[in-house]
């Protein structure tokens, strides 16, 4: 890397890669309203490989419920010691999730993602990334944060264990549609294996993608009206937030290979690190790679996921990296 590039570059000379956070939930218990994620033990052993060999200091946690989701980012995020000599710091998040509509105390609605826990109840995705930011974690100021969020980003599970003091409203939902759509349940591959998604149900209503869980009652006509305005989790300045889809889709996960994400993001970076271009490729171009790969993953819908068009997209990410990330070998081992 000539003097330019480093120049463009965020420090990645410092003594230790830094932590990467790693949480995933495969196993929701009958309570919680939430099926079992099947395919995840791949996404954790694939992320724990990649991130080790990227150098990084893995922290594991699987299954965890919402307050120990919480528990486990804040413990991380107060490793100051091991922030202040890192390069950078990791986090990936695999779970059940949903996008929600809050209405805040001047009656704005907005929208929140949010991650179940195997209890059924949630924590928003925004509280973790702000637990990294400059003013909850000063030794990461000026250090690139990378967030990978496996979780459907749909708003068409039963609301469970939102914040008291909060309306939950219904958010826009897409109507179904003819056409070919990527893996879902029930969905047949060509390889015949069946494709999920990381959300709580599938109707088989034509009229409603989940009409039969999701209970409207205690709303008001005024309150079930379509609301269009969205706000994406916010990105703090040297982070990078990357979702397995758009807003208002599904996140598609494999039960045998693994979600797509997850599994495009470990065949990317491996190649890189096989042929020995991780330091020297940037970072953004192999996270775009990840979003190609993920393009090319087509399946045959069943009579059932076929009105489900236009719910599904690849990844997609957002970010407010200033410099170049270039994962340099470590000279202290």
């Amino acid at each position: 890397m000539d003097k330019m590039d480093k120049e463009c570059a965020y420090d990645f000379s410092h003594e230790k890669r830094g932590i990467a956070l790693l949480i995933h939930n495969e196993e929701y218990g009958p309570e919680s309203g939430f099926k079992n994620r099947p395919g995840d033990n791949e996404d954790f052993k694939h992320m724990l490989e990649i991130f080790k060999e990227l150098e990084f200091d893995v922290h594991p946690y699987r299954n965890l419920t919402s307050t120990e989701i919480s528990k486990r980012a804040k413990e991380v995020s107060e490793m100051s010691k091991i922030h202040e000599k890192s390069d950078c710091f990791a986090c990936v998040i695999a779970s059940h999730g949903e996008e929600i509509e809050l209405e805040t105390e001047k009656n704005i609605h907005i929208k929140e993602h949010v991650i179940v826990g195997i209890d059924g109840q949630v924590v928003k995705t925004r509280d973790i990334v702000e637990m990294f930011n400059a003013d909850n974690c000063k030794e990461l100021k000026d250090k690139p944060k990378f967030f990978f969020i496996q979780a459907c980003r749909t708003s068409n599970a039963t609301v469970l264990g939102m914040d008291s003091g909060h309306t939950v409203t219904i958010t826009e939902q897409k109507q179904p549609q003819g056409g070919i759509v990527d893996g879902i349940e029930n969905m047949q591959a060509d390889s015949q294996i069946i494709d999920k998604v990381d959300a709580n149900c599938i109707s088989t209503n034509a009229n409603s993608l989940c009409e039969n869980n999701l209970d409207t009652r205690h709303l008001s006509s005024a309150e079930q009206q379509v609301v269009h305005q969205v706000t994406d989790v916010e990105c703090p300045d040297d982070t990078l937030l990357m979702f397995a889809s758009l807003s208002r889709n599904y996140a598609v996960r494999n039960p045998t290979n693994g979600s797509w994400l997850l599994t495009s993001l470990y065949s990317q970076i491996k190649e890189h690190i096989d042929t020995g271009k991780i330091c020297s490729t940037e970072f953004m171009q192999i996270l775009n790679g990840v979003l190609k790969e993920m393009t090319t993953k087509n399946f045959k819908p069943s009579d059932t996921t076929s009105r489900l068009y236009g719910a599904f997209s690849p990844g997609c990410y957002t970010h407010c990296l200033s410099r170049d990330v270039l994962f340099l070998e470590k000279q202290y081992k």
